[in-house]
């Protein structure tokens, strides 16, 4: 019976200390956590500082912004256009490249294209959807983000959705990528 007494007694005074120890750890209350910063990429770091350097866009005034667009000046030189809100150059490319997809939505001032479910032939086993997003006026790698979609037909004949290839995606963005940079080119000849 002293065995377990004494030993009840060693548990209760350890939880008693670390209770009392943990206590007296608090802040106080005008202390602020702060998450330190993420590291940021070298590239996009490059960028922000090149930007910078620029002058920033959003200080253009509004009025003189909305009057160059209804006349179709493009103030950022990137072939923005008057009717459009993306870099032509990407949508045009976007738009060629998935050509051999039936199109399911296209919205040029939000830089979407989706494509339909799409199988090189009737017997095929696997179907792919594209959805790509133009996220910038301007012709750059980071300005295009592409997401393929890939489906499977079971045994049943049921279309079941698969894991779809980096490498796949990564194709379809350097397609396009590659197509937009012959459009910018003979663009400026």
């Amino acid at each position: 019976m002293n065995y377990k007494l004494f030993k009840s007694l060693i548990i209760f005074s350890i939880l008693l200390s670390s209770f009392i120890l943990l206590n007296n750890c608090s802040f106080d209350d005008d202390t602020k956590i702060e998450r330190a910063p993420f590291p940021e990429d070298l590239i996009l770091k490059r960028e922000r500082e090149r930007r910078e350097r620029q002058g920033d866009p959003e200080d253009d005034n509004f009025v003189t912004g909305l009057f160059d667009n209804v006349i179709g000046k493009d103030n950022s030189g990137a072939g923005g256009g008057a009717g459009i809100s993306v870099n032509t150059f990407l949508w045009r490319a976007c738009l060629d490249t998935l050509s051999f997809m039936p199109l399911l939505s296209a919205d040029p001032f939000g830089g979407v294209i989706i494509t339909d479910w799409h199988s090189i032939s009737e017997s095929s086993e696997e179907k792919y959807k594209v959805v790509a997003y133009i996220l910038d006026k301007e012709l750059r790698v980071d300005a295009l983000k592409v997401s393929v979609f890939k489906k499977r037909k079971s045994q049943e004949g049921e279309w079941i959705d698969a894991k779809s290839s980096k490498i796949l995606k990564n194709k379809v963005e350097d397609a396009i990528l590659t197509k937009a940079r012959k459009y910018k080119l003979q663009s400026l000849n």
